[in-house]
């Protein structure tokens, strides 16, 4: 990359894809999070000088008339590499802290949330540019395959007989699940051991919900019993470090934190009240979570917006470039989504995700499905 190139173009899609009837919820409950599915994402294609052109995918929830006034500073910026830094100065509003270094300069603040989808798009345009893909940006594959969970949210229990018969159907060793305070969670388990065995994975997202360390550690007495490799995710509050490590010093469960920033990551490494990690965020970000994880002397999972294929396959490129992410990651979107709008076909096998082939992401937009589901899209150059 001796030679700067410029950004003649962004192209800026808006899409809102439901889920599949059925892979969130069985119809008597609602989600923790109603009608997620339903929050626009916007997809972006980016046009460099040398002919390429990078994708990327901006944080479900945002609007392309939030971002507009940011997509149209990048036509004419000159790009030198896969740095954040060459962006404009207005996308910058400081330094965040890090893990181990004060400083790091590839974990600036931003005050746009179309800073992911850069990131994302210039990733992808620096591996095509050298030929590479994105993992080896990262420092290279630790592993071609990333193991995934399959995934839905509160389901009866009757309900996950069949979502489980469903997934070992199709070679899954694992399911993710949510949980509200009150639902028949001991008959769900049971459930899902039936139906897949007691060997059969299970991740239990109750999403802070578990307000009592009392009433949690009943539950957690009862689901002892049941089956190895069961774990909870976010079972108590993240501000009430004291409700985890009471839980941890009676029960053999492991407990998860969902770490999405650096902030909570290192509340619960220095607290020591996770035995394992969900880490997210942007892909530098993650890369810096995991890196942290592996020090510390634990393994994590990367977690999920259930967004777009594009975001998705940059995850998972990270995934595979981390060695500490050696649990089964929630790459579901296309088990739970009715399209992902990239041509990939996803072929998982044995509970397992491959990278796609191919420079940079390995992916291509698929403009006939975006079209089914575009709400507006714009051009900026």
């Amino acid at each position: 990359m001796n030679r700067k190139t410029r950004i003649l173009k962004v192209k800026a899609y808006e899409v809102v894809v439901p889920a599949k009837p059925g892979a969130i919820n069985s119809e008597i409950w609602t989600s923790p999070a109603p009608d997620w599915d339903r929050m626009p994402i916007c997809l972006l294609e980016v046009y460099f000088d040398d002919g390429i052109v990078a994708l990327g995918e901006v944080g479900r929830g945002t609007r392309l008339s939030d971002i507009e006034p940011w997509l149209r500073q990048l036509p004419g910026v000159e790009i030198g590499g896969p740095s954040l830094a060459y962006l404009p100065a207005a996308w910058r509003s400081g330094y965040r802290n890090g893990l181990l270094e004060s400083n790091p300069p590839a974990l600036w603040q931003s005050p746009t949330p179309a800073i992911n989808g850069m990131e994302i798009a210039l990733l992808d345009w620096a591996g095509k540019r050298l030929g590479c893909r994105v993992v080896d940006l990262l420092g290279g594959a630790v592993r071609d395959w990333t193991p995934v969970d399959y995934w839905c949210a509160r389901q009866t229990p009757d309900d996950l007989v069949k979502i489980v018969t469903l997934a070992r159907s199709r070679g899954f060793t694992g399911l993710k699940t949510k949980s509200r305070f009150g639902d028949p969670i001991v008959e769900q388990v049971q459930a899902i051991k039936q139906a897949g065995g007691r060997d059969f994975g299970l991740t239990i997202d109750p999403m802070g919900q578990w307000l009592s360390p009392h009433h949690a550690l009943v539950i957690l007495q009862q689901l002892e019993p049941l089956g190895e490799n069961i774990r909870i995710e976010d079972p108590f509050p993240k501000d009430r470090p004291e409700f985890w490590q009471r839980a941890r010093q009676v029960s053999s469960i492991p407990l998860v934190l969902h770490a999405g920033s650096i902030e909570l990551l290192r509340r619960g490494l220095q607290d020591r009240f996770a035995d394992d990690y969900n880490c997210s965020g942007g892909v530098i970000e993650f890369m810096t979570l995991a890196h942290a994880v592996e020090v510390a002397g634990h393994c994590c999972w990367h977690g999920s917006g259930i967004e777009m294929g594009v975001m998705q396959v940059a995850h998972l490129h990270a995934a595979a470039a981390a060695r500490s992410c050696t649990l089964h990651s929630d790459f579901c979107s296309p088990l739970v989504r009715q399209h992902t709008l990239i041509t990939w076909d996803w072929p998982f096998k044995d509970g397992c995700l491959p990278l796609p082939e191919g420079p940079g992401l390995g992916i291509e937009l698929d403009h006939d499905a975006i079209d089914k589901f575009l709400q507006t899209q714009a051009t900026f150059e």
